[in-house]
C-alpha cells in the first residue's frame, strides 16, 4: 500500500535534519526524512566545517551571526556533544582591488555589530600567523573567534532531537521523482510515498529533482581535492587561511592540517596528485614550513557552486518547498536557515529577518556574494 504522511523532507544533511527539527518545533507532526544513503554521507559529511562570520552582503552576514551562535550553543542546546573549535578565519591578498573589498566587507560586518574582525597589513599577519609567508601580500582580514566545527556532529544532535518529536528518517531510500496527484506530492523511490508536503534538501541533487516540474538551477557539484597532513605546526596557532589570490587552503585537523586549492573549475584530469603537487609550490611562497609536509590520507568534497552565492531557499509551488545550494557554506548557514524556512512553512515567519530573496525563482541578476569558496586571483 501507499504511505502517507504530512511532510517528506528529502535529503538527511545538515538542512534536512535542520528542517526537521525546527519544523517538529514549530508544532508539525507527521515528518519523514528520506536520504538516498546515510544521514550526513553527502556534501555535509564530507565539509570542512569553517564556520565564519566574513561575508559581504548583509543577509549573509546576518546568517552568519546565527549560524555562529547556534554551533558555539549546539552542545548546551542540545546536550550532544559538538565541539567547537574557536580557531579563526584569515583571508590574504595581494590584490590592491580584493584589499579593498575586504576592507569594505569588515566595515559592514562592524556596522552589523560584529566587532570581532580585524583589518591586517603584511606585518600584522606575520605577527598573528608567524608560519605564513608575506613577500606580495598588501593584507587580510582576520577574525580569531570564527571556529570550525564537526559537520556530523551537529546532524546527529539535530537527528537526536527530532526523534524526540516524533520525526522519523530513513536512509537508503533515493528518490527517484517527485509527482503531482491533485492536491498530493507523489514521492518515487523504493516504493511510493504520499504527502500534502515536501521539503527538497537535496543539495546538487536538488538540481535534477527540481528540473521536471520546470526549475532550472544552476546548482552543480565539483569536486575539492584535499590531503591531511601528519602533525605540523604544534602548539601554534593555524586560523582558516585562505589566500584569494591562489586559492590555497589551510587548516587545523586533530595536530594536523587539512590542506588544498579552492577552484572556481577543477582542470580536466585533475585530482589529488595535481593538488598537491600545486600545493607544494604555491606554499614555497605563501607557508614555507608547510612545502614538504608528509601526507597523511586524501580526501575529496563535493561542493556545490553555482548561483549568485545566496542559497536558494522558499516556495517552489504549491506544497512543495526547497532549500539548496549553499555554495560550499551549508555547515554554517543550513541550521539559521533551516529554521527561518520552517517557521515560514508554518506560517509563522520570522519578524526580524526576510528571506524572500532566496526564492528559487528570483533573478539570475540579484545581489551576488562574492566571498565563496573559490580564489579570486
Amino acid at each position: 500500500m501507499t504511505e502517507r504522511i504530512g511532510t517528506a523532507i528529502i535529503g538527511g544533511g545538515i538542512a534536512g535534519c535542520a528542517v526537521a527539527h525546527y519544523l517538529a518545533e514549530e508544532g508539525e507532526t507527521s515528518i519523514l526524512v528520506v536520504d538516498a544513503d546515510e544521514l550526513g554521507s553527502g556534501s555535509t559529511g564530507g565539509s570542512f566545517g569553517g564556520v565564519r562570520q566574513q561575508f559581504s552582503t548583509p543577509l549573509e552576514i546576518e546568517l552568519s551571526r546565527r549560524g555562529l551562535d547556534f554551533w558555539r550553543s549546539a552542545e548546551r542546546v542540545f546536550e550532544s556533544p559538538v565541539t567547537w573549535h574557536a580557531n579563526g578565519y584569515l583571508f590574504l591578498t595581494g590584490q590592491p582591488e580584493i584589499m579593498t573589498k575586504l576592507g569594505e566587507a569588515a566595515a559592514l560586518q562592524r556596522s552589523m555589530g560584529l566587532n570581532d574582525v580585524h583589518v591586517l597589513d603584511a606585518e600584522q599577519i606575520r605577527e598573528t600567523v608567524p608560519w605564513v609567508g608575506t613577500d606580495g601580500v598588501l593584507g587580510g582580514t582576520y577574525t580569531p573567534h570564527d571556529g570550525k566545527v564537526t559537520p556530523t556532529e551537529g546532524v546527529a544532535a539535530l537527528v537526536r532531537a527530532a526523534r524526540s518529536r516524533g520525526v522519523s528518517f530513513r536512509e537508503h531510500w533515493p528518490v527517484r521523482a517527485l509527482e503531482r496527484d491533485g492536491r498530493t506530492w507523489r514521492i518515487v523511490g523504493p516504493d511510493i510515498l504520499e504527502s500534502d508536503r515536501v521539503v527538497v534538501c537535496a543539495g546538487y541533487w536538488t538540481t535534477d529533482l527540481m528540473r521536471p516540474l520546470g526549475l532550472e538551477l544552476t546548482i552543480r557539484p565539483m569536486p575539492l581535492y584535499a590531503a591531511i597532513t601528519a602533525p605540523a605546526l604544534t602548539g601554534q596557532r593555524v586560523p582558516l587561511t585562505i589566500d584569494l589570490d591562489s586559492g590555497l587552503l589551510i587548516e587545523r585537523e586533530a595536530d594536523g592540517l587539512l590542506v588544498a586549492i579552492l577552484l572556481e573549475e577543477n582542470p580536466p584530469a585533475y585530482g589529488h596528485a595535481q593538488m598537491l603537487e600545486d600545493f607544494a609550490d604555491l606554499a614555497r611562497v605563501r607557508a614555507p614550513s608547510l612545502a614538504d609536509l608528509r601526507i597523511a590520507r586524501n580526501v575529496v568534497a563535493n561542493v556545490d557552486l553555482g548561483g549568485d552565492g545566496h542559497p536558494y531557499v522558499g516556495l517552489v509551488e504549491d506544497g512543495l518547498w526547497m532549500i539548496a545550494g549553499f555554495g560550499g557554506h551549508g555547515v554554517m548557514h543550513a541550521p539559521p536557515v533551516a529554521k527561518l524556512l520552517a517557521q515560514t512553512i508554518a506560517g509563522r515567519p520570522d519578524s526580524t529577518l526576510d528571506i524572500s530573496s532566496l526564492s528559487p525563482w528570483r533573478s539570475p541578476e540579484a545581489a551576488a556574494e562574492w566571498m565563496v569558496a573559490s580564489k579570486k586571483g
